[in-house]
C-alpha cells in the first residue's frame, strides 16, 4: 500500500527547515564579519555617551541631574556589556573555527596513535568533552551571545530616546503646567513596572501556575508594560525574551552563561566610569585646596573637550598677567532671575541698541553670582564674554593684574552660586615668579 503524497504545506514546511538548517550552518561567517565591525563601531559608542554626558551637565537644571545620570550610566552600562559580549563573541568564534579545522583534519581522538601511554590516554581522554560536542556548544553559545548583545542594544536605545524627549518636553511646559502634572505619565510607568514585577513573582510561585486570573492578569500587565517601556520593538524584544524564558529548563547552562558574561560588561562599567564626567551628574566633586587638578590649568589640560571648572593659563605664572576663563552653562539661566531679575526691554532703543543693552544686562548677571578672591582678598574683576579656544564652550574671561601677586605660592578661590540650589567652589593654587629680566 503507497503513503498519500505530502500535502503542499508539508513540503514548504520541511523545506525552510532545510533553509533554516543551511543557514544556521552557514552564518557563521557573517556573524563573524558583523561582530568585528561592531567591535570597532560599540567602542566608538563610548564617545557618544561622553558627549551625551556634557549636554545633561550643561543643559539639565541642577536639580534634574540625577535623572541624566540614570540615562547617561544605563547607556554606559549597556555599551560596556555590548562591547565585552562582541568580543567574547569573537573570540569564541574564532575559537569555533579552530575546532571545526581541527575535526576535519583529526575526526576524533586515537589511542593508537597517541605520543602517550594508553594508559594516560584513556583517563585523559575519559575528562575530556567529544569535539563535535565541543563544537556545537560553542556555536550555539556564540548565536545566543548574538542576540543577547543586539537585544540590550535595542532596549536602552528606546528608552533612553524616550526618556530624553520626555525630560525636554517637561523641562518645556514646566512654566506653564505643575511639575506634578507633568510627572503623572512617570509615576503611570512605575506604577505599571511594580504591578509587572509583583504580578510576575506571585504568578511564577508554584501554588499560581494553573491560577487562570493570576496568569492572564500577569500576561495583560507584561504586555502593556513591554509596549510602554519598548514601544515600537516590544513585539521583537518580548521574542527573544520568551525564547530565552521558555527554554530556561533545558538550556540551564547556556542561559547561565550569558548572565556571566554580563559582569564582564558591568567591569567594564566600572572601569570606562571614571573616564567620563558622569560622577558630576550625581556627586560633583569637591575640590581639595590642597592639589593641583590638571583641569585648572589649560597648559596641561590642553585636550580637554569639556570644562567643568575655571581655568588659569599655567601653575607657575612667570611674569604676566593671570588669564582666568569660568565656563558658563545653559542652565544657569534657570537661576539668574533670583539674582539679577528679569531683563526689561525698552521699546524706544533700536534693535542693535537693544542687544548692546542685553550683553551689558547678562554680562552684569554673570558678574553678580560669581565672586573670585585672591590669597583672601575680594577681587573686582571686569569679566567679558568669550568662548573657549579648546572646548568652545560659552564663559567669561577675566584678568588678574599681576601687581595683585605675591611672589611664590598663590591660591585663586572662584565661587558661583546658583540662587539657593548650588554653590559650587574651586581653590586654584599656582606658583607666581616675577620676571626678572630687564627691558
Amino acid at each position: 500500500m503507497s503513503l498519500p503524497p505530502e500535502t503542499t504545506s508539508v513540503v514548504e514546511n520541511k523545506k525552510n527547515i532545510k533553509w533554516l538548517q543551511r543557514l544556521k550552518e552557514e552564518s557563521w561567517e557573517a556573524e563573524l564579519l558583523v561582530s568585528a565591525i561592531a567591535i570597532f563601531g560599540t567602542f566608538q559608542l563610548f564617545g557618544l555617551i561622553e558627549w551625551a554626558t556634557n549636554k545633561y551637565i550643561d543643559l539639565l537644571p541642577v536639580e534634574q541631574y540625577i535623572y541624566g545620570y540614570m540615562i547617561v550610566f544605563l547607556g554606559l552600562l549597556a555599551i560596556s556589556i555590548l562591547v565585552s559580549m562582541f568580543v567574547i563573541h569573537f573570540v569564541l568564534r574564532a575559537y569555533w573555527i579552530g575546532l571545526v579545522g581541527l575535526n576535519s583534519v583529526f575526526p576524533d581522538y586515537s589511542i593508537e596513535d597517541s605520543v602517550y601511554s594508553r594508559i594516560y590516554t584513556e583517563k585523559i581522554l575519559a575528562i575530556l568533552p567529544k569535539q563535535e560536542d565541543t563544537i556545537r556548544k560553542v556555536d550555539d553559545l556564540c548565536s545566543v551571545i548574538f542576540s543577547s548583545a543586539f537585544t540590550i542594544l535595542l532596549i536602552y536605545t528606546y528608552m533612553s530616546l524616550f526618556l530624553s524627549i520626555y525630560m525636554l518636553i517637561y523641562n518645556m511646559l514646566l512654566d506653564y503646567i505643575p511639575s506634578y502634572i507633568l510627572l503623572i505619565p512617570l509615576f503611570l510607568i512605575l506604577s505599571l513596572l511594580v504591578l509587572q514585577m509583583i504580578f510576575s513573582v506571585i504568578g511564577n510561585l508554584k501554588k499560581y501556575n494553573n491560577n487562570v486570573w493570576v496568569q492572564t492578569w500577569m500576561f495583560k500587565l507584561v504586555r502593556l508594560t513591554s509596549m510602554v517601556t519598548y514601544g515600537p520593538l516590544y513585539r521583537n524584544l518580548l521574542q527573544v525574551s520568551m525564547v530565552f524564558g521558555s527554554n530556561f529548563k533545558k538550556k540551564k547552562s547556556l542561559v547561565y552563561l550569558v548572565l556571566a558574561f554580563f559582569a564582564s560588561g558591568i567591569f567594564l562599567t566600572l572601569v570606562k566610569f571614571q573616564d567620563t564626567n558622569i560622577p558630576h551628574l550625581i556627586l560633583p566633586k569637591n575640590h581639595d585646596v590642597n592639589l593641583m587638578y590638571l583641569n585648572y590649568y589649560s597648559d596641561q589640560n590642553s585636550d580637554e573637550s569639556f570644562l567643568l571648572t575655571p581655568q588659569i593659563q599655567s601653575d607657575i605664572i612667570v611674569g604676566e598677567t593671570v588669564k582666568l576663563f569660568i565656563p558658563i552653562f545653559h542652565h544657569e539661566r534657570n537661576y539668574q532671575a533670583e539674582t539679577c531679575g528679569e531683563y526689561q526691554e525698552d521699546d524706544s532703543l533700536s534693535s542693535e541698541e537693544e542687544r548692546v543693552k542685553s550683553r551689558k544686562f547678562y554680562l552684569d548677571c554673570y558678574e553678580k553670582y560669581h565672586k573670585v578672591t585672591l590669597n583672601g582678598t575680594l577681587l573686582n574683576i571686569n569679566f567679558l564674554k568669550k568662548d573657549h579656544a579648546v572646548s568652545e564652550q560659552f564663559g567669561i574671561v577675566g584678568f588678574i593684574d599681576k601687581e595683585l601677586l605675591k611672589k611664590g605660592n598663590n591660591t585663586l578661590v572662584v565661587t558661583k552660586t546658583l540662587g539657593d540650589v548650588k554653590e559650587f567652589t574651586w581653590s586654584i593654587p599656582f606658583y607666581y615668579q616675577p620676571n626678572t629680566l630687564q627691558n
